[in-house]
């Protein structure tokens, strides 16, 4: 065999391979799911303006891309702009309600959904629309219904910030239906956040009471505070 022959021959075939992996590359767009997917690092890195703006750009990309919506929406909230459906400014309320709007991508481990459902009651409740809250708080909890008798739930947890989960959303659930005077549904919720963090705080059980309902309050808020620290 003439070896000379075959040394220009494999070069030429390795320079020919490289300039159609070149050309693969140029040709290559960002999908919906890549921008999404780098939206969440940079929401992971909490630079929120970041995130928001490649979330931006995932919908603009694919306007049915559900987990786009749903890191807008966090973005959004973080950024304390949470809007109303009753305005004209784009916030996370109104960008949670479109995210909703569209189906789950089936290859999506993530719930998609369910992070929808839970940005929607903390943002409701933050704008101080407690009856949406534990509307769309009740949702996810409905959703998560794993048995009965007794009745048990999987325990939700934010896929991007594992400090937040079921315990904030119960905690949340329990101050809104505190300011609804909707005191049972209060007392149910709280006795969750206390049974599931092994708590040695007592429940309170009087809602009869100004000091009662003083109490309650301040346990609210210090299971907050507890919450907070984990």
């Amino acid at each position: 065999m003439n070896y000379n022959i075959k040394k220009p021959l494999i070069s030429f075939v390795i320079a020919i391979s490289l300039l159609i992996i070149d050309g693969c590359r140029k040709d290559f767009e960002a999908t919906a799911e890549h921008k999404a997917t780098y939206g969440w690092e940079m929401f992971e890195m909490k630079d929120y303006l970041q995130s928001k703006e490649w979330f931006s750009n995932s919908i603009a990309t694919d306007k049915k891309w559900k987990d786009g919506y749903n890191g807008l929406g966090w973005s959004y909230a973080k950024l304390l702009e949470l809007d109303s459906l009753d305005t004209e400014n784009i916030g996370s309320i109104r960008i949670f309600h479109r995210g909703l709007t569209y189906p789950k991508d089936i290859w999506n481990t993530t719930d998609v959904h369910l992070e929808i459902l839970a940005g929607l009651t903390f943002a409701y409740h933050a704008k101080g629309n407690n009856s949406e809250a534990v509307k769309f708080g009740n949702a996810l909890i409905d959703s998560t219904l794993i048995g009965l008798n007794p009745s048990r739930w999987d325990n939700w947890v934010f896929s991007h910030d594992s400090t937040l989960n079921y315990l904030d959303l119960r905690l949340t659930m329990a101050a809104s239906y505190f300011a609804l005077a909707k005191f049972d549904s209060t007392h149910k919720h709280l006795k969750v956040v206390l049974d599931s963090l092994g708590s040695p705080s007592l429940l309170i059980n009087d809602y009869s009471t100004l000091l009662g309902k003083q109490k309650v309050a301040q346990q609210l808020d210090s299971l907050q505070k507890v919450l907070q620290q984990k």
